[in-house]
């Protein structure tokens, strides 16, 4: 495929001709020797043949891996071809994922994250990139370091650091990016606040985010930027499938890699992808989980790639039914995060005598909260009322990787 600068020249049928080439291509290895997809694929010569495929669940890869422990099956090559373990992070509360790499996947990650993410960013070589991040097992932003090694800019970790050793880091470190979750970017900000640090005078150009919708909601990203007086990019990835796109100059939604990937859209809404660079550890139709509205009309950015309009608007775990309306965690936080005195909030849902209840507990860094003006706010944008409770300062959970936005009570 053509360089990234010429991406604009691409027609959607060059990209579908290079997808199916790359496709047909990786796939010779694995019917060969993967015995999870060796039962499951056939050859495919046209696009009819991978339609005919079946889809891949999450739940079908934990119940392999439990199977043939540790690791599943789904190994087109001998073990010791594979130089990088990484996991998922258990947030929905599955048992963690457990995904390999060959040298080769390894490197197709780190070229996505270069010439991919940190284009759409204008990241470059002279930068020096900050890494809110503790670097477990989980994928987290160890290929975002290393794409960022690969691009040749200076990458600090901040791994073993309490917040306040990170904000301090991003200060005296002169770090002109920062990458976190939208959440703790948005903690980081409230630490700094309390430490007396100006964050939006310290040299932060750029913040990217992924892990969470909320680079993508227009009042949390809002938040972000003033914050640091940045400009706030959105990324989306997987730890089993791969670093799938970006945001864009336009700012409403994300560009997925059509170049690295096959995406379809189900009836309902749900993305499924396939990719075509981890062929020691494929992904074949795999339900992600996420719900998109996605659109092919041109984007003034230049990209021909499928666009995810806002974002990805919603897992399918994580919806919540109010009074017969579905709702996700991502049209609260919009409302929410446009009251910058809501330093933290939970979703609790309880379910009581049959009916769905939901209530709002918020930390607030001003007492009293007009904590009905947020109520009618909510009940105008969502048609339904949640109830907003004030909690304690220090009484919600955080976390620098994905934050748990609904507490599930059964009464």
């Amino acid at each position: 495929m053509r360089s990234a600068t010429a991406r604009s020249e691409i027609s959607p049928d060059e990209v579908r001709e290079q997808q199916l080439k790359k496709l047909r291509a990786g796939l010779g290895d694995v019917l060969e020797t993967n015995p999870f997809w060796r039962a499951r694929l056939h050859d495919v010569r046209g696009w009819d043949d991978f339609e005919r495929l079946p889809l891949t669940t999450k739940a079908e890869l934990l119940a392999d891996q439990e199977r043939h422990a540790p690791f599943g099956s789904n190994l087109t090559y001998p073990l010791e071809r594979y130089v990088r373990l990484h996991q998922t992070s258990g947030s929905s509360g599955d048992k963690p994922l457990r995904w390999l790499d060959t040298p080769e996947s390894w490197e197709w990650w780190l070229r996505i994250w270069a010439g991919h993410v940190y284009r759409a960013a204008k990241v470059t070589a002279a930068d020096r990139v900050f890494f809110a991040f503790s670097f477990g097992p989980f994928i987290g932003f160890w290929s975002a370091f290393g794409g960022a090694q690969h691009l040749g800019a200076l990458c600090i970790s901040g791994g073993a650091m309490t917040s306040e050793q990170r904000v301090r880091g991003l200060v005296d470190l002169g770090a002109t990016v920062l990458l976190s979750t939208p959440t703790y970017a948005l903690r980081l900000a409230d630490v700094a606040e309390k430490l007396g640090v100006d964050l939006a005078a310290a040299g932060v150009k750029t913040t990217i985010h992924a892990g969470e919708p909320g680079a993508s909601i227009p009042a949390t990203r809002d938040a972000i930027e003033a914050a640091f007086s940045a400009t706030c990019f959105d990324h989306t990835g997987m730890t089993e499938l791969g670093p799938t796109g970006h945001s864009c100059t336009q700012r409403d939604g994300v560009h997925l890699i059509e170049s690295e990937f096959i995406f379809e859209v189900a009836p309902d809404g749900e993305l499924i992808a396939t990719n075509l660079g981890r062929w020691g550890m494929p992904l074949v139709r795999y339900r992600t989980g996420d719900r998109v509205v996605a659109s092919r009309k041109p984007c003034s950015c230049g990209s021909p790639f499928l666009k995810v309009v806002g974002g990805i608007r919603g897992r399918v775990d994580d919806m919540f039914t109010v009074r017969g309306v579905n709702l996700y965690p991502s049209q609260v936080e919009d409302i929410v995060r446009r009251y910058p005195e809501v330093t933290e909030f939970v979703i609790e849902h309880r379910r009581e005598r049959q009916m769905d209840e939901v209530s709002l507990l918020l930390e607030t860094s001003v007492a009293p909260f007009p904590a009905d003006r947020l109520e009618a706010d909510l009940r105008q944008a969502l048609g339904v009322r949640l109830e907003c409770r004030i909690v304690a300062a220090g009484t919600l959970p955080r976390s620098e990787l994905k934050s748990k936005r609904i507490v599930r009570i059964e009464t």
